[in-house]
């Protein structure tokens, strides 16, 4: 069930960008690219995207904190913008840091995409009712 609007992935790996955004579009779905938190906010206006894909470890800003910036600025329109945390970490402690931060979801970098889709799908379902 893509949507009408972009998924924005956020990786400050190339290879892993490109990789999680060709996983998207075999899905069905359309993206933009960030190469990191920063260019991530740059790039992020309420409504724009259906969801984000979020790298954690990131330099300068963590995919966590990224999420946090997102949601406070996302807070005045009352809309929740599904965020899938991505890591190669899959440690307890690195999945806390990404669902404190925000997100809603948290998959290893080695998923497949059917995995994605099944956290995806319902995500953006539940927003579409919002």
């Amino acid at each position: 069930m893509p949507s009408t609007l972009p998924v924005l992935v956020v990786d400050d790996t190339e290879i892993c960008r490109m990789g999680t955004a060709l996983m998207l579009d075999q899905l069905g779905f359309r993206c933009e690219l960030a190469q990191n938190g920063f260019d991530a906010l740059d790039l992020f206006k309420p409504g724009k995207y259906a969801a984000v894909i979020m790298d954690y470890e990131m330099k300068g800003m963590t995919g966590a904190e990224c999420t946090s910036e997102i949601r406070r600025l996302e807070s005045a329109n009352g809309r929740r913008l599904p965020v899938i945390g991505m890591t190669s970490n899959d440690s307890r402690e690195v999945i806390a840091k990404c669902l404190s931060g925000g997100m809603d979801a948290v998959l290893t970098k080695d998923c497949r995409s059917k995995d994605l889709l099944d956290i995806l799908e319902p995500l953006l379902l539940q927003g579409s009712k919002t």
